[in-house]
């Protein structure tokens, strides 16, 4: 937009202002001003582009404003306008259907030549002058960015009504007269309709699509904003009425569909200061700094003790509706390069939870043992967790487990690359209880599939069996300073587990239960199955799914390690043979042996288990080998002999109950 200086001094006190610290000031503020130039009548003029959010600046006296509250300078916007007696009606017809209308009634319009300020007005932008009241609509337009429509009174088929209900259906069938149509008929004593229709921002543009503007005049039009309606109007008929040689109309209607309610934005004093930061000179913004800000922006302050309220006009309300709107004010006109431009520097530096270094220390076990982590989505298809309101077909539920991603990511493997993957994944489950849904962090991985395990390096490598399996997560368990122990599977133990749903991928008699200290289930080991799983291989495959949580709400204090110095006294190591039912697992057995308290005893530790055939698997042969001790004195064959003698006889007990 063109802005002649000449026009803006007669609207602005610029005393001592040049136009060069107008154009910086209004850089500063966030416009663009493309270039300053002088037109043929030695006048300069500064090339304004406004922003997107602010359509309040696209008339003169928008920008007029904006420079009077960034150099707080007075205006003499007010002197062009008159006491007009308006009479405003609300019409509750359709809120959703947002229009207004001012209009009145002016007879015996007098044509002629505008005068020569208004036809100099006019040709800063190209507007060729046509008459007194075509020259005034456009002028209006110009510096209010308000479309005002002229109609002939003659060429109604009705009087305007008194009604305000029949007033409006009047306004809307009002044909304008196309005061851009250098061809349209004017003539001396006309009696003429003056109406500033307002209308929704959607509207407004649709009428500018569809309305024959000229070329010269299109740019203008479009920019019709409705901010200023009653000062444009109020304008309108002072020049009418000046130029054309009339009189004032008797009345002037202002009719609307709607009215919304404004309510003001609470300010808080302290908090914009602390967006803000200080000031170069290390010190805040006073408060009543920020009060004369608001008020220069045309802004209304209430206030009542310690809380502020601001009151924001209409045409800014599209830009400013938060408190950090009213912040970004303050700094816009006081200056940006006012503010100290360094983050302040703190020392505290900021805590990861327990949880997260937990997290991160599974990880780094799983990829030193050689697992490769790996990421599933939480959405599926097959899952009993339904969303309501789902994406696809194919992510309508939440995942219950994540052993069988896993597997079915095996099984692609597989298939392409004839190659097992060994992988874990941690990620979140989701269960649904009676009253509501569970979300519980799970670690789950496959080894195992691969012909890569030697004993001797001459020798052909075999796949992973179930041992070496179950130590490598064993090795995971003790790296993490946790103790596990292990039982038999059955189904009564994860009945009310929320690792229930986990056991039908594996082998019903080759999985295993893995308990925390606190005695209840953490996690299912096994080897999955191949037939129901669809798993096109013929070497064993082991899989496990864990329950984080206990495992990141484990004492870090109590699994600390303890040093000691090594005992002076040479240790005594036996083997002893233990022969038990068959039914009997090795975890019973160590309870039992373990129940015998002797400080002498260092470790008992399983080595072989051997069952006689012939015996036709009712008893089976336990080796252990127990380590014995002493930190005071030697160790006398009678007291290791004695304590073997309590072992021997605590089994023999055991199988006689």
């Amino acid at each position: 937009m063109n802005i002649s200086w000449n026009w803006l001094r007669e609207l602005l006190d610029l005393t001592d202002i040049a136009p060069t610290e107008v154009y910086h000031q209004l850089t500063l503020a966030g416009f663009e001003l493309e270039s300053i130039s002088k037109n043929s009548v030695n006048d300069i003029i500064l090339d304004v582009s406004a922003t997107t959010n602010r359509s309040d600046t696209t008339s003169f006296v928008g920008i007029a404003k904006e420079i009077s509250s960034i150099l707080q300078r007075k205006t003499t916007i007010s002197q062009a306008q008159i006491n007009l007696p308006i009479s405003k009606h609300w019409i509750g017809i359709n809120n959703l259907y947002q229009e207004e209308y001012i209009v009145s009634n002016i007879n015996n319009i007098q044509l002629k030549q505008s005068p020569y300020w208004l036809q100099q007005r006019l040709a800063l932008y190209n507007i060729q002058s046509i008459n007194n009241l075509h020259d005034i609509i456009n002028f209006i337009q110009i510096k209010w960015s308000e479309n005002i429509q002229i109609s002939d009174i003659n060429q109604t088929s009705d009087n305007m009504p008194l009604d305000p209900s029949n007033l409006i259906q009047y306004c809307r069938a009002i044909n304008p007269l196309k005061n851009t149509d250098t061809t349209q008929k004017y003539y001396n004593g006309m009696n003429i309709i003056v109406q500033l229709p307002i209308y929704a921002t959607h509207i407004q543009e649709n009428i500018h699509e569809t309305y024959p503007y000229q070329e010269q005049t299109r740019c203008l039009y479009k920019n019709t904003s409705n901010h200023h309606a009653i000062e444009a109007y109020s304008e309108a008929i002072l020049l009418i009425t000046q130029l054309c040689n009339t009189k004032s109309p008797e009345q002037i209607t202002h009719l609307s569909t709607y009215h919304k309610l404004i309510h003001p934005i609470y300010f808080d004093y302290d908090k914009s200061y602390q967006i803000l930061g200080p000031i170069k000179d290390q010190d805040l913004i006073p408060a009543n700094t920020a009060d004369t800000i608001f008020h220069n922006l045309y802004f209304i302050h209430h206030s009542e003790k310690n809380i502020s309220y601001i009151e924001i006009p209409h045409y800014r309300l599209q830009d400013v509706n938060r408190d950090i709107d009213l912040a970004e004010e303050i700094s816009r006109i006081y200056g940006f390069n006012q503010f100290t431009d360094k983050i302040p520097t703190y020392t505290l530096r900021g805590r990861q939870k327990t949880s997260k270094y937990r997290l991160d220390q599974i990880r780094s076990i799983c990829r030193s043992m050689g697992l490769h982590e790996v990421i599933h989505s939480s959405l599926g298809e097959a899952y009993n967790t339904k969303l309501y309101n789902p994406l696809s077909i194919e992510d309508n539920s939440l995942r219950n487990n994540l052993i069988s991603k896993l597997i079915q990511r095996a099984t692609y493997n597989i298939k392409q690359i004839k190659h097992s993957l060994e992988m874990f994944e941690i990620g979140r489950v989701f269960m649904q209880k009676s009253k509501y849904y569970a979300e519980t962090i799970h670690m789950a991985g496959i080894l195992g599939g691969n012909e890569t395990i030697r004993s001797t390096w001459d020798t052909k490598p075999t796949h992973l069996n179930w041992f070496q399996a179950k130590g490598d997560l064993e090795e995971l368990f003790e790296r993490l300073n946790i103790n596990i122990r292990w039982e038999k599977y059955e189904e009564k133990k994860l009945q009310s587990s929320i690792l229930a749903n986990t056991q039908k991928y594996f082998k019903l008699t080759q999985h295993a239960i893995i308990y925390s200290g606190s005695h209840k289930p953490i996690g299912v080991f096994g080897e999955i199955k191949n037939t129901d799983n669809n798993l096109y291989t013929t070497r064993p495959l082991y899989g496990f799914e864990i329950i984080i949580e206990p495992l990141l709400k484990t004492n870090l204090h109590n699994s600390s390690k303890q040093f000691a110095t090594y005992t002076k006294y040479p240790s005594i190591t036996r083997d002893i043979k233990i022969e038990v039912p068959h039914c009997w697992t090795v975890n019973k057995v160590l309870e039992d042996l373990r129940s015998i308290k002797n400080h002498i005893i260092e470790s008992i530790e399983l080595f072989d288990v051997y069952t006689d055939v012939n015996a036709q698997h009712k008893f089976k042969s336990l080796g252990f080998r127990i380590t014995y001790s002493n930190p005071d004195s030697t160790l006398t064959t009678q007291e290791v002999n004695s304590i073997e003698q309590q072992f021997r006889d605590i089994c023999i007990s055991q199988q006689q109950y």
